[in-house]
């Protein structure tokens, strides 16, 4: 019994009901992401240059209805990127209190998720204000060269900032955060996370901004924006990533620049 206990302790299998509960909420957020793609495309065709908004009228209604996407959107992207941290804060809590690991870990989860829930505000508000001008098509694209190179050479730039440095070292190196920043209790770990969560808003909010070029709506762009966001996390500094990823973006907002 003791070592079949050892095994589940190995394999992590203590900590599933969290990666479980994670999964859900990821395949829930993509399924309605989906569902509102194929809503999205069906009147894309016919759409006013209002129909971001479409399924949820103009005024109050419809920047609601953006922020409820965008809250959603923020939950199918950035879950998969909390997955490096919150496992080093699930092995620390293990040795800190064993036996809550797992309740320590979900608050965790919720105080990083709450930080991107809050980031939905301000992006819901700026697709609101884009749409109305004209600036964005019913795929929340933008319609504007001039806009869309300020976005992607202001992304670029914000990628050589020491702003960005110090936000993304934080997200690279979560045990160092950890072991800097400790508390106790869920307390301490819903304010871990919502730190942790906003360093790494600090350090991605422009690369979410660049969504706006090529559609917030896309299922596909979210999706690469998802994996852009966990290389950076995930890939060595030595690797400059971010880097290069500015160099290329600024490359991009150039091009479009000059065909102006």
């Amino acid at each position: 019994m003791r070592s079949a206990w050892s095994l589940i302790e190995r394999i992590g299998l203590r900590r599933a009901p969290v990666w479980i509960g994670m999964a859900a909420i990821l395949a829930m957020s993509w399924y309605y992401l989906g569902r509102m793609d194929s809503a999205m495309s069906s009147m894309h065709a016919s759409a006013s240059p209002h129909a971001a908004m479409a399924m949820g009228g103009d005024g109050a209604a419809g920047l609601l209805t953006a922020l409820g996407m965008w809250a959603v959107m923020m939950m199918a992207m950035m879950l998969p990127t909390v997955a490096p941290s919150a496992s080093v804060f699930s092995r620390l809590s293990e040795r800190r209190d064993p036996g809550r690991t797992n309740g320590a870990t979900a608050t965790y989860v919720a105080g990083y998720a709450a930080c991107w829930i809050a980031f939905a505000a301000p992006a819901a508000l700026m697709q609101w204000t884009l749409t109305h001008a004209l600036l964005l098509d019913s795929m929340a694209r933008s319609t504007s060269t001039m806009l869309s190179a300020a976005i992607l050479l202001a992304a670029g730039v914000y990628q050589w900032l020491p702003q960005k440095s110090a936000c993304l070292s934080k997200c690279r190196l979560p045990l160092a955060f950890f072991l800097a920043h400790w508390r106790d209790g869920r307390s301490g770990a819903f304010w871990l996370g919502l730190r942790h969560g906003g360093y790494c808003v600090g350090c991605c909010w422009a690369l979410m901004a660049v969504m706006f070029v090529a559609g917030a709506m896309s299922l596909a762009w979210m999706g690469l924006i998802m994996l852009v966001v966990l290389s950076e996390k995930v890939i060595p500094a030595s690797w400059r990533f971010d880097k290069a990823l500015g160099a290329a973006l600024i490359a991009t907002g150039l091009w479009m620049a000059a065909g102006m």
